[in-house]
């Protein structure tokens, strides 16, 4: 065999395991992303991983689209005095004050620039690991709604909603983050009691 030959065999046989690893790596780097938001992205499509990952790609281009801005810090310490506010009013309102901290999720989303269309899915390419927290206080606000509903759930739903406003408030240069964003627990509240099932 010629060196030539030799030389395009494993050229291509270089090639065939890059295209072999491209899918991979691709849905390495989507899990490692968008965290939970991967693994219900491929349930909502039945198991269709291909599907999902359709969307996922799409959610990234719909961000790239968007021009997100910082929160500037007197609007932060702002924020965060609301939120300490309505960790209070959760010892005598629970539901109000749930209702209140999505309300000021909601304004704090449109302040960085998160469309209406489509924002949870923008919202899960920079803040993935919250969220599913998200959706079940969401899930817990609509049954409160219609239904009565328990302490516990509400104080979970406040802090799921509490952690996913200071994490995009907090976030310097939203639309510049990349690689996986694994932000855990805001360990502390902001002043203010932590509400209580009381």
């Amino acid at each position: 065999m010629s060196v030539l030959v030799i030389l395009i065999v494993c050229l291509l046989a270089v090639v065939a395991a890059g295209a072999l690893a491209a899918p991979r790596l691709k849905t390495r780097r989507l899990r490692e992303r968008f965290g939970p938001e991967y693994s219900r992205a491929v349930l909502g499509h039945g198991g269709d991983v291909h599907a999902a990952e359709r969307e996922l790609t799409d959610r990234l281009k719909l961000l790239r689209g968007l021009e997100l801005k910082p929160v500037d810090a007197a609007e932060r310490e702002r924020t965060e005095r609301e939120l300490a506010r309505i960790q209070e009013l959760f010892v005598d309102d629970p539901g109000t004050a749930a209702a209140d901290a999505d309300r000021l999720l909601t304004a704090v989303l449109d302040k960085v620039g998160y469309p209406d269309q489509g924002r949870l899915g923008a919202v899960s390419v920079h803040h993935g690991e919250l969220v599913p927290e998200y959706r079940a206080a969401r899930s817990t606000l609509e049954r409160a709604q219609a239904t009565r509903t328990g302490t516990e759930e509400l104080r979970t739903a406040l802090i799921a909603l509490r952690d996913l406003t200071l994490d995009v408030l907090r976030a310097e240069h939203p639309v510049r983050r990349s690689g996986p964003v694994r932000p855990g627990r805001v360990a502390a509240a902001p002043a203010g009691p932590t509400p209580s099932a009381g």
